[in-house]
This record gives structure tokens, C-alpha cells and sequence, in this order.
């Protein structure tokens, strides 16, 4: 006669096959790959978690086996989707913050060139787009779902602080004035015309796609603006010339 176990302990649980685990770890990836595409398409509020299983090929309740619930999914796509960017930015954000350390003004201003093609190449759309790419502009466009929170937090403000420390440094002012941050805004602000007004840029400039050249035109005209912008004198706005009434 076998021996139960007393009252309140654990079952020892079957150690499952090194096969099982590599199964169990692509059915989650696969599902996060799916859901990137349907949160990208229908958001997170409006996406539907039986389209999810069913775009990743599998039952329903393999959603709530692996993720509890859509939140914890979308939360898991977020988690995943900052460690690609971390493990993509890793190199450039290192050097950015070395620059900063420099003091060196052109060392500053080169490091927030190179953030920018960075984030260009991350922000242009593809002719065969990876669904990753569209979760995060969706993201960012709609702030909703927990993967904004995580997204925001982990990548998106450190990273508008680090372009905010480059440019007070860059200009020799504080990173807290006023007039630094909208600089540093309108220098992250390129970047919605790639994101968010992407269909309205290529209209006005004629273009089928940002691909090849088109590509390397946007970020030298990006690189562009940055220098400009920061190697200009600041306007006192005390000294601006007042506004005449029509």
C-alpha cells in the first residue's frame, strides 16, 4: 500500500523532460510573438485573447496556463520587448553615458546624433515590419495595458533623461530648466514624423517607403537638426522682442 502524504504538504511534482521544458519555452514565445501582432492591431483594451491562441496556434487556456490573464500577457510582452531593446541599445548607451562623464561638448552632441540613429532605425517602418516594432508604437501612441507601464519605465524615460543630461551639457545649462527639456523634447519629437506621422511624412515627400537611401536621408537630416539645435546660442527669453498685436 502506498503512503500518502500528510495534510498540507506538496506532492513532489514530476520533473518533466529537458524536451518539455524546450517545448514549454517555444509555446510561450511563440504565444508573446502572436500577441505582439494582435495587441499592434486591436490594442490592448480591443484585443481578443481567443484570436491571440489562435494566431499562435494553440488552445485558449494555454494563455491563462503560461500568463494567468491578458494582463499578465501584454505584461509579458513588454518584459520581453525591453530586454530587446536593452540588448540592442546596450552599446550606444553606454557610449552616451561616457560622453556625458566627458563634459566634452562635441563628444555630447555626437552622442545624442547616435541615439538618434539608433532610435530612427527602431522607429522606421518596414516593408515586411516586425510585430514587435508596431506593439511599441502602439504602446506609446495609446498608453494603455500594462507593457506601456513597463516600456515607460524601464527604456522610454531613462532614456529621455539621458537625452536631457546630454543637452544641458551640450548647452551648459541645467537639466531641470524648463528651456532644456522642451530642447530635449523637440530633438525626441523627430521621431513621431517615423512613428505616429508616418504615413503623412512619406505622402508629403513622395516616398513608397523609408528603405536604402531614403533611410540614410531621414538620419542625416535628423543628425542635422541635433547639431544645429545645439550648437545654436540659447534665446533669452527675457530679451525676446515683443509680440505685436494685429
Amino acid at each position: 500500500m502506498k503512503r500518502g502524504h500528510a495534510v498540507g504538504e506538496t506532492a513532489p511534482r514530476r520533473r518533466p523532460s529537458e524536451g518539455g521544458y524546450a517545448k514549454g519555452a517555444e509555446t510561450r514565445e511563440k504565444i508573446i510573438e502572436a500577441a505582439f501582432g494582435v495587441f499592434a492591431e486591436e490594442t490592448y483594451l480591443g484585443a481578443s485573447t481567443r484570436r491571440i491562441a489562435a494566431q499562435a496556434g494553440v488552445n485558449p487556456p494555454a494563455l491563462q496556463y503560461y500568463f494567468d490573464s491578458k494582463e499578465g500577457l501584454h505584461r509579458a510582452c513588454g518584459q520581453a520587448l525591453v530586454e530587446r531593446l536593452m540588448g540592442d541599445f546596450a552599446s550606444v548607451l553606454q557610449e552616451a553615458r561616457a560622453a556625458l562623464e566627458s563634459g566634452q561638448r562635441a563628444t555630447m552632441i555626437e552622442a545624442v546624433c547616435e541615439l538618434m540613429d539608433r532610435l530612427a532605425d527602431l522607429m522606421m517602418p518596414r516593408a515586411q515590419d516586425e510585430n514587435w516594432r508596431r506593439f511599441l508604437g502602439r504602446c506609446q501612441t495609446h498608453h494603455q495595458g500594462p507593457a506601456y507601464d513597463l516600456i515607460e519605465r524601464e527604456f522610454s524615460a531613462p532614456l529621455r533623461e539621458l537625452v536631457t543630461a546630454l543637452v544641458a551639457g551640450a548647452l551648459g545649462t541645467k537639466a531641470e530648466d524648463t528651456q532644456t527639456r522642451l530642447h530635449a523634447v523637440l530633438v525626441l519629437g523627430q521621431l513621431s514624423s517615423l512613428q505616429v506621422g508616418a504615413d503623412l511624412t512619406l505622402n508629403t515627400l513622395g516616398w513608397p517607403d523609408f528603405a536604402g537611401d531614403r533611410a540614410a536621408l531621414i538620419k542625416k537630416t535628423f543628425r542635422d537638426h541635433v547639431v544645429r539645435l545645439l550648437t545654436a546660442p540659447l534665446a533669452d527669453p527675457a530679451t525676446a522682442p515683443p509680440r505685436t498685436r494685429r
